[in-house]
């Protein structure tokens, strides 16, 4: 009887264990590294439990101080590789938004220095048609001993507007030099910068171009544990993806479900595939005793 009694009780526990709902959980330890504070830990968790809750519209976790569900945040080789990546990524985007803007500024240059340039030799072509009509009034009066006093003062005037005509046209000249120093500067600069970019396109490459698989999060013995994310939407997918597995659900084919082995196929951190609905029905449906009894031992 006390065997009978004893083995009834064990299937009742593990029957009741395979969908362990709801499932208190607290915060446990996060490495200072991830420059991730408690508040905003708590947040993604809370994010990550709604999605399961709102898709289910069940009650599945609960927030506890000392919750049998501890979720730590351990910083290793593994987040050191995700931010190095990151920190160069950030610099060869910077280094081409600098050579864009360079680019940028230099067709700006450019455009500017053509244009100038088109004035100028129409300016040029006016003044000399100008000296050359005055210098062939001047070449005649002299021929003639001189001009009459009315006649020198006009061409007095026309000599001093063709004298500031031509001021006018040695500082264009001088700003079109300029120009030219400029655009032939950033033209270097560009290059330079270009350079650098490739270059470091090429660590970049060598570094971080091969494919990669590791683990970002794992769940054991009521403990989950995240290694790395790049950003807080897949933070939010990691945690989505554990605590199905603390719900003890298993992994699932479709690529683009949350409970994929594998992060990259999903569109969204807040979409819950028909696979991984069909998966929580499984442990977590209305299943007969014996029904869960049996699944719990398959597992």
């Amino acid at each position: 009887m006390a065997t009978v009694l004893f083995g009834g009780g064990y299937f009742y526990y593990i029957a009741q264990a395979v969908c362990p709902t709801p499932l208190s959980y607290s915060l446990g330890d996060i490495d200072k590294r991830f420059n991730l504070t408690q508040d905003e830990a708590r947040l993604a968790i809370s994010e990550a439990e709604s999605v399961w809750e709102d898709a289910t519209g069940r009650n599945l976790f609960s927030y506890e101080e000392n919750g049998e569900l501890s979720v730590n945040f351990i910083f290793d080789d593994r987040q050191k590789f995700v931010d190095e990546e990151g920190n160069l990524k950030e610099k060869l985007d910077a280094t081409e938004n600098i050579s864009d803007a360079i680019k940028d500024t230099y067709a700006s240059l450019v455009t500017e220095y053509n244009n100038l340039r088109m004035v100028y030799g129409k300016n040029v072509e006016q003044y000399e048609r100008k000296l050359q009509t005055y210098n062939a009034e001047v070449e005649k009066y002299n021929s003639r001993g001189g001009a009459p006093e009315a006649v020198y003062a006009s061409l007095e005037e026309e000599k001093k507007e063709l004298d500031e005509e031509q001021t006018s046209l040695n500082a264009m000249s001088a700003t079109l030099n300029d120009l030219v120093d400029e655009i032939n500067s950033i033209g270097e600069k560009g290059n330079s910068l270009i350079k650098v970019y490739n270059q470091g396109v090429g660590v970049y490459n060598k570094t971080f171009g091969e494919p990669r698989e590791f683990t970002q999060g794992d769940y054991t013995d009521k403990t989950i544990k995240i290694y790395t994310f790049e950003n807080r939407e897949e933070l939010k997918l990691v945690l989505v993806h554990e605590l199905g597995h603390a719900l003890s659900l298993d992994h699932v084919d479709g690529t683009a479900s949350i409970m994929h082995y594998m992060i990259g196929g999903q569109s969204s951190s807040d979409i819950l595939s028909a696979q991984d609905l069909q998966e929580f029905d499984r442990v977590c449906g209305d299943n007969s005793l014996f029904e869960r009894v049996k699944m719990s031992f398959r597992r």
